[in-house]
């Protein structure tokens, strides 16, 4: 017996290298095939990117000429504080104009350091950003519903965006 299992063992051997063959081919072929429909894909991406980023310097310089005006009504009456603010407005010119410079990558890598050495600022303004886009999202909301023109009854609207309790009104 020991025979036959040594002629099946070797039948089995050159099966085993023609279909680990077969496996190593097929991955390279659909690693290939990912890789071109991928490239395409990539690049669609980088394009979106780069044109969100070129969108997200402009509104920041918009914001920093906001800052400026409201440090210029300040300066009459708080010129120290107004100091401060316009400094505020600098920082954030000098930000939209790295942003508009930058390429995505380097963006990227940037914010990845910078998140690793202040992970508490990072986490901060996401939190913010969260906050910001939930009240965002309630205000769109509220400004959908439809109300016939006429002003909002306390028993339909509360300021909390929830339904009112009870009460009389």
């Amino acid at each position: 017996m020991d025979l036959n299992q040594k002629d099946a063992t070797g039948d089995l051997q050159p099966k085993l290298e023609s279909i680990k063959e077969e496996v190593s081919v097929f991955a390279e072929t659909a690693k290939a095939k990912l890789g071109e429909v991928a490239e395409p894909i990539k690049e669609k991406a980088a394009e979106v990117a780069e044109k969100q980023k070129d969108a997200g310097a402009e509104q920041i310089k918009i914001a920093a000429k906001a800052v400026h005006g409201a440090a210029s009504q300040l300066e009459s009456e708080m010129p120290q504080i107004a100091g401060y603010i316009h400094e505020a407005g600098q920082r954030l010119e000098r930000a939209a104009e790295d942003l508009r410079q930058g390429n995505v990558d380097e963006l990227m890598s940037k914010f990845g350091d910078y998140a690793r050495n202040q992970p508490a600022m990072v986490f901060g303004g996401a939190m913010l950003a969260g906050f910001a886009l939930t009240r965002f999202v309630k205000s769109a909301a509220h400004q959908a519903r439809p109300n016939d023109g006429k002003a909002p009854s306390a028993r339909s609207w509360n300021p909390s965006g929830y339904p009112a309790q009870g009460g009389n009104a």
